[in-house]
């Protein structure tokens, strides 16, 4: 018995000393068949290259297909919007050296006996590739995703339901500018480290002018004036056209406290490019057709809502002539370049102008916060130039008959709401002829 369990044990410890050499053997053979060369299951993206030398690796890289090795699209993106480009577009290729080399750092930074333990936790072991672009091909998208991102400041805005009162204050957005060499540098580095989305850099560092900040406290909402003409009975469809391609732009525009308007810069140029057409004009004493004959009836309209609402006139001018669609002595001629109405927003919160056109009429009416103030015009006093060269009471009739310059006196008074004045304005104004442009010389007629 004790024979058999002597044999038995000397069994066994042979049995082991044989399993550690085979053991050893097989380690041995894995450390120097890996020493050299990738450790088994080891892919970069959807290449194998287990048990591949160094030079063995690079070839199979160089023979591999490209979808094997990066995706077919990389994807631009920022927060809420991505643009995905084929990877042709961006000359997108792989880089065989130097992504073996960082692959086989990769598997060979521990020691054998750290790799092997690794190895036998994980089932395989899969790399990224290192991957550049044709920098010109990627500069090229890049600017043209510019074209799509970049936009100016977006200002706050009201939408007022005039007839209900109701509205809703639209929120701000900055400017954006897509900083194309900063988002060509982050997708360089994008690639670098195996990533198919790069990031868009984006600056928006320019704020809008009008900020939904500073309407919530006081909204632009609550009538303070109103003021509307009518078109004379000979104006023309391409006077009351401009009139209504201006109006439109001035609809909804909104003023912060101390902000000035100038309706000259406002209107810009005139050009047929822009909108307008020919209609009279007064030019040297004449009625010409000129592009943006109309623009004195949005001046004069709107010279009466703001002098109504109480803002502060910077700059007005009455016509030359007497026309008798506008009210006497109150009237603001306006001719980009020449004259023009100005006024500022003096309440100490924001303001917002409406205008509406028709083909009979226009309006505007300024909204903001009540003041409270009542605001009155006395009517017009005349004085007509005789021929001694003094001006003398009149009537209008009289300044009809005679055919005579004249001026105008006319009183705005400004009450608070118990009834006390507060400030009252002289307005005078010089008008050379009178009439429906009847006795105005008209050098051609007007395109209709």
């Amino acid at each position: 018995m004790n024979r058999f369990l002597t044999l038995a044990l000397k069994f066994l410890i042979a049995a082991a000393i044989i399993s550690s050499l085979v053991a050893l053997t097989l380690l041995a053979i894995d450390y120097f068949k890996t020493k050299a060369a990738f450790p088994p299951k080891t892919f970069i993206c959807q290449v194998e290259v287990s048990l591949l030398s160094r030079e063995e690796a690079i070839i199979r890289l160089r023979q591999a297909p490209p979808e094997k090795l990066y995706p077919p699209t990389f994807v631009f993106q920022n927060t809420g919007e991505s643009f995905a480009f084929p990877s042709k577009d961006l000359g997108i290729r792989v880089l065989p050296e130097e992504t073996v080399d960082a692959a086989f750092a990769t598997t060979h930074k521990d020691s054998y006996i750290r790799e092997l333990r690794n190895r036998l936790s994980r089932n395989y072991l899969v790399l990224s590739p290192r991957l550049a672009l044709n920098e010109d091909q990627a500069l090229k998208v890049i600017t043209e995703l510019a074209q799509k991102i970049d936009s100016p400041p977006k200002d706050a805005s009201v939408q007022l339901d005039e007839s209900t009162g109701g509205y809703h204050i639209t929120r701000d957005l900055p400017a954006r500018k897509l900083l194309t060499a900063e988002t060509l540098s982050a997708c360089r580095n994008a690639l670098f480290e195996g990533k198919a989305a790069f990031p868009l850099l984006i600056d928006c560092a320019v704020p809008p002018r009008i900020a939904e900040a500073l309407l919530r406290p006081h909204p632009p909402v609550y009538r303070l004036s109103a003021f509307t003409t009518y078109y004379g009975k000979h104006d023309s469809p391409n006077r009351i056209h401009n009139i209504k391609l201006i109006a439109s732009w001035l609809n909804n525009t909104i003023l912060l406290s101390d902000e000035v308007l100038s309706l000259a810069e406002k209107i810009g140029d005139f050009s047929a490019e822009r909108g307008f057409k020919e209609a009279f004009v007064i030019l040297q004493g004449e009625l010409v057709p000129q592009l943006g004959g109309g623009t004195c009836q949005i001046g004069t309209t709107l010279f009466n809502a703001v002098s109504l609402a109480d803002l502060e006139i910077l700059s007005r001018r009455n016509h030359s002539f007497y026309f008798n669609i506008y009210p006497l002595g109150r009237d603001a001629t306006v001719y980009p370049g020449q004259v023009d109405f100005k006024f500022k927003n003096n309440t100490g919160f924001p303001i917002m102008i409406k205008a509406v056109a028709t083909n009979k009429k226009l309006s505007f009416r300024i909204y903001g916060t009540p003041t409270g103030k009542i605001v009155s015009f006395s009517r017009p006093t005349i004085y007509m130039l005789g021929e001694d060269g003094v001006f003398s009471p009149a009537t209008l009739r009289e300044v009809i008959d005679s055919d005579r310059p004249f001026r105008t006196i006319v009183t705005r008074t400004v009450k608070d709401a118990q009834g006390k004045i507060l400030t009252e304005e002289t307005l005078r104004s010089y008008y050379k002829l009178y009439g429906e442009k009847s006795n105005v010389p008209i050098r051609r007629p007007e395109p209709r």
